[in-house]
């Protein structure tokens, strides 16, 4: 047994801490949504459960810049900008008083809906929030007569107005809007980085606003502005996050947006990407917003209270300020506080003040006969083949129809071929212009094209009018292949966009041995986002459908929140000129990274179990024939990453792989009185696995994910996963999944485990008999079929005995299932013995259906099996089906419970379990369940509501055995044959028990024992020799 799993639970505290040095593995709580929305996101990100998000993107961006990026510097700026405008002569105001525009692109990330339905939302949505923008900046909202006459004096007209884009970033026409399929159906606020990624347009030039499916609660988020950094040498903060994300059902009105929407969202938004804060700051009274005209507010405010104002910091708080949490009718200005921070923004700050009044804001003016070039799609400068087919896309950048256009290509300055093209484009369309085939040096090329004419004249705009690529021949590898270091920079492509750090070969001692590996420095690597490029050379699959990639991989992240790098690992198809980051096959964040512990000091690797073997399956990509691999370094400001023992083989030879193999705790049916809940998993795989993802629901409730590191669990090994207990009484669905092992992403068949179990405390008496007569359900009993929730067993009616007879079935069921049959719990120190008799029946079964009788001192926490029979050992009638209306074809079976009695014993609970069902077997039956508190195996049985005295006549000891139909006192007298009362004992609570008398009490002699109770008054002789 592998050493067991503990549990950290993270949930506001991102710390994490061992909880003990003897155990060799550990659990860590991962914020639900950062996990299970965006796996590859910030490692235990906590975000709050607001509905704007935009405090969590102002983390992020001070975690990039560090004090730069900090509130506190922020807000040291703007106030000191604010004071140079107020001390400017009113001369030098003029711009901050006449309307400023800003040129607004809106990206629809949608799913693959129509236009107008869904996340795809239609044109007149998007400008009813233009509208409802424009109207909140400008003091126009029909609702600014709602504003409170105390907050009129500081009412404020932005002067600002937000315009859809008129031209694009080529400078063609445009409506602003950008409609793009997104690769998820919900996003959250990790994925910020990612929605950029899809869809982005210089944010220098455009304030990029997206509209996505937000998982709740968010319903926005925007980055916050920075000031001019003076002295950084890296870029001020991420530019594919710089925008506004709103969710599309609270974009505008009408279409798909709720029905209390007004747009508000987006100007809440907006307030915080021109540089205003949350109203209430953040805090309570010792927190500013940082604004002189908006009241001090002890948090935030979710509803209008405007009749009867909510009165915090010794003011009415301002919930109409449009910087609240309020709804949005009830939404209406802002202050002439809030303006002036808005003023030093677009004055000042980087990518705010150049969007102002900004070439998109203008309808382009387009030049005549004007085509443009826009990539070449082959050759680029990675060649697989010297045999090509040139191929170029061209489009109308001018403002008339083109029909025809003569372009020539060009190799090392000579002209190969010059054609004229018939073309039908208008303005913006593309079309792709085919050469003739080809073929280029094995040396060295310089491809060029030129537009020579356009609609037989001059192209009167030349700068678009020539591209040109340098293809380069790449070498294609033998497989199996393993790397050989010399060929790192030659037949491996490095390629290093930013000139700065890049991948460089590294001699390093491992095991006190001197090694050969390849590493990129991010320790020392302060350009933030940049993409670093190790490429293979070619790789054909068409031979190797099953091929795989191995290699070894060392990182430790840098110890602090926010430095992270990424690590993919991406396919090409087109010989490495483009690979897909955003569905890379590998895809690892530091939290996945990581192979040792997190370090403030850069980390250089020192022993083999620093590196982990990592794999990426290329069956997924073999019908692309051709591929290049590239390993793609995307720096954060973290720490160096290590590769080593590259290889690439035939086929898939390594393997991670954990079952999940059954739920140990809690049972099926207990009192939930269990420490925590504990999974067995076993290492299916051929590799040891030191860390995994495991995900925890109960029913419909929020997932918990938890990322596991530890001691190595080896190929046949077993452990379990002790987990906090979430179970509720009643029933519970407990759904348990276990991904990535060893954080490996090859996909996976689908690997989790769903049980049922049945918290219950209930109590019966002890001893009981259960006939389930005169029942209209099984209860207090419990019956469950914890595998799927099946029927398990159901009271059955009777045709013998009593019109209210019944017994209990168990109809066929398919294998894979057990079905449970639970009693209460019941209290057994009142004896020192106990014993268990029921009856069961059973025509056929299967040699595999198995009958368990369980027991349990502890409430059905834990369990003992006391009782098991097997295929024709539960077989009580030679056909197919027994009859349960024939009392002779049931088997009266007897358990010692003595085990289970006595002392402590004060929560017994039994269980009948059937195993390894067929839909082929017959019904199985129980009936006169009956508990007593004595071992005898074959009680004495003194009739319905009667009693027996035996042995009488008596050498010794004697007994007086009751079976009444109800729990009674009892009252028995021994009186001597003279009339003396010699004995005198009452019986509380006696059902079917068996009382003893000793003789010492007794002369030889005759006697009457009288014996009284609510159902019996008899009196019956005794002698004793």
């Amino acid at each position: 047994m592998w050493p067991l799993l503990k549990i950290v639970a993270m949930r506001d505290s991102i710390s994490q801490k061992r909880i003990s040095s003897s155990l060799s593995f550990f659990l860590f709580l991962i914020s639900n949504f950062a996990f299970s929305q965006n796996f590859f996101g910030k490692d235990f990100q906590h975000i709050h459960d607001e509905k704007c998000a935009a405090v969590h993107l102002e983390q992020l961006q001070q975690e990039e810049l560090g004090i730069y990026g900090s509130k506190e510097y922020f807000e040291s700026w703007i106030e000191g900008k604010i004071k140079e405008s107020r001390e400017k002569p009113k001369s030098f105001l003029r711009t901050e008083e006449e309307t400023r525009f800003i040129p607004v692109v809106v990206h629809i990330i949608h799913s693959g809906t129509p236009i107008g339905q869904g996340p795809n939302i239609s044109v007149a949505q998007i400008e009813s929030q233009i509208r409802s923008l424009n109207e909140d900046f400008r003091r126009l909202n029909p609702d600014a007569s709602q504003t409170p006459i105390e907050f009129l004096n500081v009412a404020a007209d932005a002067k600002i107005e937000f315009v859809l884009a008129k031209q694009d970033p080529r400078g063609l026409p445009t409506d602003g809007i950008n409609r793009v399929l997104g690769p998820k159906s919900s996003y959250d606020p990790n994925d910020a980085a990612l929605i950029g990624q899809i869809a982005l347009w210089p944010p220098e030039d455009y304030m990029n606003i997206w509209v996505v499916p937000l998982v709740s609660p968010f319903i926005g988020y925007a980055t916050f502005p920075v000031s001019n950094l003076p002295g950084l040498n890296f870029p001020p903060t991420t530019r594919e996050r710089d925008g506004v994300t709103v969710d599309y059902r609270y974009f505008g009105t009408g279409g798909a947006a709720v029905a209390g929407s007004r747009g508000r969202t987006l100007t809440h938004e907006v307030g915080h990407f021109l540089g205003l804060r949350h109203i209430w700051g953040d805090g309570d009274c010792s927190v500013d917003d940082f604004v002189d005209d908006t009241p001090l507010q002890d948090g935030s405010n979710t509803i209008c209270r405007t009749t009867t104002p909510r009165i915090t910091c010794n003011t009415r708080d301002m919930v109409e300020n449009f910087m609240d949490y309020t709804t949005d009718i009830c939404m209406n200005l802002f202050t002439l506080g809030q303006t002036e921070r808005f003023n030093a923004v677009l004055t000042n700050s980087p990518r705010r003040a150049s969007l102002v009044n900004g070439r998109a804001t203008q309808v382009p003016v387009l030049q005549p006969n004007d085509l443009g070039f826009e990539r070449i799609i082959n050759p680029q400068d990675f060649l697989c083949d010297l045999n090509i087919a040139p191929e170029i896309i061209v489009y109308n950048a001018g403002l008339n129809r083109i029909t025809s256009a003569r372009v020539e290509i060009r190799n090392n300055n000579t002209i190969l071929q010059t054609l004229d093209f018939p073309l039908d484009l208008g303005t913006g369309d593309l079309d792709t212009l085919r050469f003739n085939p080809i073929v280029l040096s094995s040396v060295t090329n310089n491809f060029q094209s030129n537009i020579l004419l356009v609609n037989n004249t001059n192209d009167p705009v030349q700068a678009n009018n020539t591209i040109s690529s340098n293809p380069t021949i790449q070498p294609e590898l033998n497989l199996p292949y393993s790397l050989n270091y010399e060929e790192f920079g030659n037949s491996w492509v490095v390629d290093n966009p930013d000139g700065l750090l890049t991948w460089e070969r590294s001699q390093i001692s491992i095991n006190g041995e001197s090694m050969e590996t390849i590493r990129i420095q991010n320790y020392e690597y302060d350009a933030a986002g940049e993409l670093d490029f190790l490429i293979s050379p070619q790789i054909n699959l068409s031979d190797f459908p099953n091929a795989q990639l191995t290699f070894k991989m060392a990182h430790a992240p840098y110890n602090a929140q926010g430095f992270g790098d990424f690590l993919y690992v991406a396919i090409s198809s087109d010989c490495g000129n483009t690979f897909e980051i955003i569905n890379a096959p590998y895809n690892k964040d530091r939290t996945f990274l990581r192979t040792s512990e997190p370090t403030l000091n850069e980390f250089i690797p020192s022993r083999e179990e620093d590196f982990r073997r990592e794999i990426v399956n290329l069956a997924p990509f073999s019908e692309l024939g051709n591929i290049r691999i590239a390993f793609i370094n995307r720096n954060g400001f973290g720490n160096n990453i290590y590769l080593k023992d590259i290889e690439i083989l035939t086929e898939e030879t390594f393997d991670y792989r954990i079952k999940i193999s059954q739920l140990v705790s809690p049972t099926p049916i207990s009192n939930g009185l269990n420490d925590q809940e504990s999974i067995e998993i076993l290492n299916t795989g051929n590799l040891p696995v030191s860390g995994f993802i495991f995900r925890r629901r109960r029913g419909n409730s929020p997932t918990q994910s938890f990322v596991a590191r530890g001691t190595p669990l080896n190929p046949g090994e077993t452990t379990l996963v002790n987990l906090p207990k979430s179970t509720i009484t009643g029933l519970n669905q407990l759904t348990y999944i276990l991904d990535f092992p060893n954080f490996d992403q090859n996909p996976k068949t689908d690997n989790q485990l769903s049980e049922f179990v049945l918290i219950n405390e209930e109590t019966i008496r002890a001893p009981w008999r259960q006939y389930f007569d005169n029942m209209i359900n099984i209860l207090p009993w419990l019956t469950l079929n914890p595998e799927n929730n099946l029927t398990a067993w159901e009271l059955l009616p009777l045709q013998t005995g009593s019109t209210s007879s019944n017994a209990i079935r168990l109809a066929p069921r398919s294998g894979n299932n057990s079905f449970w049959l639970g009693s209460p719990i019941f209290d057994m120190r009142v004896s020192t013995q106990g014993a268990l008799f029921f009856d069961r029946s059973a025509g056929f079964v299967s040699d595999n259906t198995t009958l368990k009788v369980l027991a349990s001192a502890d409430g059905g926490v834990n369990y003992q099996e006391v009782f098991s029979k097997s295929g024709n050992e539960l077989v009580t009638v030679q056909t197919e089906e027994a009859n349960p209306n024939n009392p002779a074809e049931f088997v009266r079976e007897y358990v010692n419970l003595t085990e289970f009695a006595g002392e402590n014993k004060s929560v017994v609970r039994v269980a009948f379990v059937v195993e390894g069902g067929e839909e082929t077997n017959s019904s199985i039956y129980l009936d006169n369940l009956e508990l007593f508190l004595s071992a005898n195996p074959e009680p004495v049985n003194p009739g319905e509501n009667n009693t027996l005295i035996y042995p009488n006549p008596s050498r010794g000891l004697f007994n007086v055995a009751f079976n009444l139909e109800q729990f009674e006192t009892v009252n028995i007298q021994v009186i001597s044959s003279t009339g003396a009362l010699l004995h005198d004992v009452d019986f509380p609570n006696t059902l079917n028990q068996t009382y003893t008398f000793s003789p010492e009490l007794f002369s030889k002699g005759f006697f009457f024992l009288k014996i009284t109770s609510q159902s019996i008054s008899q009196t019956k002789k005794l002698i004793i020799n």
